[in-house]
């Protein structure tokens, strides 16, 4: 079994490539080994800020031998009257490097039988390397060469090396070599490796760890000696950790301070400031932000007291420039900040982000009123619908986004506003918010965007999806669920499209089908597509889902279900619903509608409690009466006017049993 090592050295790589880089050369290497039947226990993929490679370990050195079978002319043309071989044969014979030997007669044809010889894994990867690596796709690629070469940064160096020798390629004319880098800031002269694990040891001796998982390790151990050692408690930012990890090739823990006047600030402003301008930490002393921070730099031979007070320098400068856009805010009440929401657009068919204000509050008040919710609660809910997107229109916010919803709670205390208000506001832009102020608020200002952006034509195609509509439709059935409302969803999406002007299209409709029934992907993918068309009240379908997985292989259910089938295979195509019991004759199909009539009110009483499991199990009870129909009443009968009538009885039957969900597409399960 071999081993292979590939590397690229590159100038630096934007964080942005990164992840696409990693997910599309895994999947090439993964799929090259696969399409030519070469077996492997390990393909990693890893990358550092001036390199990414992957490598191959228990490879298989050598595809298995192939017996192919190729047909040629029929017997009639392959031989002359003599049995001799034609031009036709010999031709064939000699375009495959056969003889006559190899020949077979089978189905009036001849056919020759050859060995394939399996080709080395070092020459199949060698022949399709060069191509992989040309062929990754970058969102901004960069030309050189005079635009002969394109590429996610200029390359320097390739490594490749298998089984201990190079594995001579090409690529972007530059030839693969057993020759490696260290940190920049150590070692300038190429590093000779042999194999992945003289590799691995020889980079680390000159400051690289070119494995991601091995430099968080790094970080966080750095950060948790940190914290021992000086009894203090680091903001772990993931998304910084990330971001930190990403951006150096051997992570050194940094400690500074910033004036301590700037502690006034609101800890938020005080921890997004350090974050997005120095990628730095926050340090907590019993739960208080403290003036000290850390920073983790890519210089293990640099001076840490100057990089230190250059830190200090960009912190400080920073944090007065976010003192003077906060104490500017607190000069005007939240709410006038409302007024400049009209000179900014949502979207350019959607008006201002002031109209989509007016539109929640609406949204909010139908949600309300649809869901009973009690005056004190609805006036705060509205109340937090009017300010849920005035701190857009602030000086803080404007230079930092990512505090939209946090400076809008800050500003709503500081002017008083209940709590249930400023928490609404920020809780809003939350996936699931913590109190109800901030879920109805979220659930308007998302059915908006998403009713909205489907009208104008903005419909996630394929893996595009601009305006995370996938997500917010997910996040509208999750708050939903969360609070257990049973609220009329589909009433909620008409009112939304009103309130635009345009009409609900039918992408929309199949598109909140399709994510209701990705929603349940959890449970069986039947139940799922069963109750897809309960989009239009979310919370009712998770119900339905719970009953049906608690009964669906039931053996009265499932006998239920074969029973329901024919109901609905019979009666789909049928339309009306008006039938008269008095034109029943047989005793059957009396038995039946008695027993509906006698169901039917307990099941809708059911649904309407929200009791679907007793809904389910009143449906059972039709069971035998509905197997005694169809084994005794011939439903399309001649007579036009009985025909029809069975029909319709039919329909009313399936329809009371669609009230639960299409169970016609649950699979079943009996002999």
């Amino acid at each position: 079994m071999a081993e292979y090592l590939f590397e690229i050295g590159v100038e630096e790589l934007p964080t942005t490539e990164v992840k696409n880089i990693l997910e599309q050369l895994n999947e090439k290497i993964q799929n090259l080994l696969k399409t030519e039947n070469l077996n492997f226990d390990v393909v990693r993929v890893f990358f550092a800020p001036r390199r990414f490679g992957f490598y191959i370990q228990n490879l298989q050195e050598k595809q298995e031998n192939k017996i192919i079978e190729k047909r040629g002319p029929s017997v009639k043309i392959a031989f002359d009257e003599s049995k001799n071989p034609t031009k036709a044969l010999q031709g064939f014979l000699n375009s495959n490097k056969a003889s006559l030997k190899d020949v077979v007669e089978k189905d009036n044809y001849v056919y020759i039988k050859k060995e394939i010889e399996g080709k080395t894994s070092s020459k199949i990867l060698q022949e399709n390397l060069p191509k992989i690596i040309k062929e990754l796709n970058f969102r901004k690629p960069m030309k050189w060469g005079n635009g002969a070469y394109s590429f996610v940064r200029i390359p320097h160096w390739i490594l490749s090396i298998f089984n201990g020798e190079v594995l001579d390629l090409e690529i972007f004319g530059i030839k693969a070599s057993n020759k490696t880098y260290g940190h920049r800031f150590v070692k300038d002269e190429p590093i000779i490796v042999k194999n992945l694990n003289d590799y691995i040891l020889k980079l680390k001796e000159f400051q690289v760890f070119p494995f991601e998982d091995e430099r968080k390790d790094c970080v966080e151990i750095q950060i948790n000696e940190f914290e021992q050692k000086n009894n203090l408690n680091v903001e772990k930012d993931e998304e910084l950790i990330d971001e930190v990890v990403t951006l150096t090739e051997f992570p050194g823990v940094l400690s500074g301070t910033f004036q301590s006047k700037y502690l006034s600030l609101p800890e938020e402003l005080i921890t997004i400031t350090i974050k997005h301008h120095q990628r730095s930490f926050t340090v907590f002393e019993n739960k208080e932000i403290t003036n000290q921070f850390i920073s983790f730099i890519d210089s293990p031979t640099g001076n840490k007291d100057v990089i230190r007070k250059g830190y200090e320098r960009v912190i400080n400068a920073r944090l007065e420039d976010a003192r003077y856009y906060f104490e500017k805010d607190l000069k005007i009440p939240l709410e006038d900040f409302n007024s400049k929401l009209e000179e900014m657009v949502f979207q350019k068919e959607l008006g201002t982000l002031k109209d989509k204000v007016e539109r929640i509050e609406k949204l909010s008040n139908l949600i309300c009123e649809d869901l009973k919710i009690s005056y004190s609660d609805k006036t705060r809910i509205l109340r937090t619908a009017k300010l849920c997107k005035a701190d857009i229109a602030s000086n803080v916010v404007y230079e930092f986004p990512e505090l939209q919803g946090v400076m809008g709670r800050i500003y709503a205390l500081k002017d008083n506003e209940e709590e249930s208000v400023a928490y609404g506001i920020e809780e809003h832009y939350n996936d699931v918010p913590n109190i109800i102020t901030g879920a109805v608020v979220a659930l308007a200002d998302r059915i908006d965007t998403v009713v909205g952006s489907f009208a104008i034509g903005n419909i996630p195609t394929g893996s595009k999806d601009p305006f995370g509509l996938r997500k917010k439709t997910d996040t509208l059935f999750e708050i939903i669920i969360h609070y257990e409302w049973n609220l009329n969803f589909e009433k909620m999406v008409k009112e939304a499209s009103e309130l635009i002007g345009k009409e609900i299209p039918e992408e929309l409709i199949q598109f909140f089908e399709n994510r209701y029934e990705l929603f349940h992907s959890k449970v069986r993918y039947d139940i799922a597509r069963a109750v897809k068309s309960y989009w239009r009240k979310p919370y009712a379908g998770k119900l339905i889902v719970d009953a049906l997985n608690g009964i669906v292989d039931q053996e009265e259910f499932q006998h239920l279900l074969v029973g329901f089938e024919r109901v609905h295979n019979i009666s789909k195509k049928y339309d009306s619903f008006d039938f008269d019991p008095t034109k029943f004759l047989e005793k059957e199909e009396i038995d039946l509608f008695n027993v509906y009539i006698d169901v039917k009110p307990k099941i809708l009483k059911s649904i309407d409690e929200l009791n679907f499991r007793d809904a389910l199990e009143h449906l059972i009870s039709l069971r035998p009466y509905i197997d005694n129909y169809f084994d005794n009443v011939f439903v399309m009968t001649k007579q036009d006017d009985i025909r029809m009538n069975r029909l319709a009885f039919l329909k009313n039957l399936d329809n009371l049993f669609l009230l639960l969900g299409d169970l016609s597409v649950i699979e079943k399960k009996l002999n």
